[in-house]
């Protein structure tokens, strides 16, 4: 089976994501995080308005855990500042922090209802039990769980104890929410009702959500801008829409595992021979020079072998089917 490849190539170049804003529910100014020994995060800087969900994107051993424990007051900071609300927390005690922390693995207490799950972060602060009750009915409103309140945790399914673990999150009302891969582990249908509990409790509350994950799928469906964390900070940040198709470095666009790639060599400065032909670059690069051609599969298209004098020769070599759709893999000539 042949074919031939057609690409069409913009490249655009613009400003990095990631500065310090004016304002924000949640501000991080230069912080400095250790891995143990090693210098870990050593520049982060972005900030977080109220009902605004950023996602942290990085791979494995980036420190996006350790982020969130920074803030969150359960990692030491060696330099910088974190903000919430107006006030810096930095040297603050995590329960002082207006900050609430959800980790990767939901724990419920087992010996508990529903209710008193939700309700615990209020008891030990000693909330009077008529606001308890009237704060755990809304939260549990937000994520869609109304009725269950005297449902033991044994009795909930997956989903639900995700969301039941949200809502205990959000009853305190915190002006930051901090989730660690919070559809890690969740089945298709159950990652959808876990991010519509996401969206609802921070519509009722509004707090500034930040959270981490390892699927770029998710960041670009749940958040409202995404960080990528590489190197010790935030290597770009911008809208998903933006981020997927202009990513400012080579790094950022192998993170995100959505783009071809090829290697090249700059010819005369504004073209780069690759094996699809020759691609015009914008703005030019030393002549001679090495490049790496990135493009999204979906630049490529299967046309009759007649219909472009530059097309490409190309074998097909295997077809995957998913289910949101079926890909080509092809092997050129050279």
């Amino acid at each position: 089976m042949g074919g031939v490849a057609h690409i069409h190539a913009a490249l655009v170049t613009h400003g990095l994501g990631g500065a310090t804003h004016d304002v924000g529910a949640l501000i991080l100014d230069h912080v400095a995080v250790p891995f143990g020994a090693a210098a870990g995060l050593v520049d982060v800087s972005f900030a977080v308005a109220r009902g605004q969900r950023l996602a942290v994107v990085g791979p494995s051993g980036a420190g996006k855990t350790t982020l969130l424990r920074a803030v969150s007051g359960l990692a030491p900071v060696t330099g910088g500042r974190i903000v919430v609300d107006g006030r810096d927390v930095t040297a603050l005690r995590p329960e002082q922090r207006d900050v609430v922390y959800m980790h990767q693995t939901p724990v419920l207490f087992e010996h508990l209802t529903v209710l008193e799950n939700v309700a615990f972060p209020l008891r030990i602060r000693r909330v009077p039990d008529s606001e308890v009750r009237a704060r755990v009915a809304a939260a549990l409103t937000a994520v869609q769980l109304g009725g269950l309140e005297r449902r033991a945790p044994h009795a909930l399914s997956g989903g639900q104890r995700h969301r039941v673990a949200l809502a205990r999150a959000i009853t305190a009302r915190p002006a930051v929410l901090l989730l660690d891969e919070p559809l890690s582990g969740l089945d298709p249908a159950l990652r959808d009702d876990v991010r519509e509990a996401i969206v609802s409790a921070q519509a009722e509350f509004n707090p500034a959500i930040v959270f981490v994950t390892h699927d770029v799928d998710d960041a670009g469906i749940l958040a409202d801008e995404v960080a990528v964390l590489l190197d010790g900070g935030i290597a770009q940040r911008d809208k998903p829409v933006a981020l997927f198709a202009y990513p400012t470095s080579l790094a950022v666009a192998r993170l995100l595992g959505v783009y071809q790639m090829l290697p090249g060599r700059v010819r005369d400065g504004t073209t780069v021979e690759c094996a699809l032909g020759n691609i015009v670059l914008e703005p030019a690069l030393p002549p001679d020079s090495r490049a790496v051609v990135a493009f999204r599969a979906e630049a490529l298209r299967i046309v009759p072998s007649d219909e472009n004098a530059c097309a490409v020769i190309a074998r097909v070599a295997a077809v995957r089917h998913r289910a949101h759709g079926s890909s080509l893999v092809v092997q050129l000539e050279n």
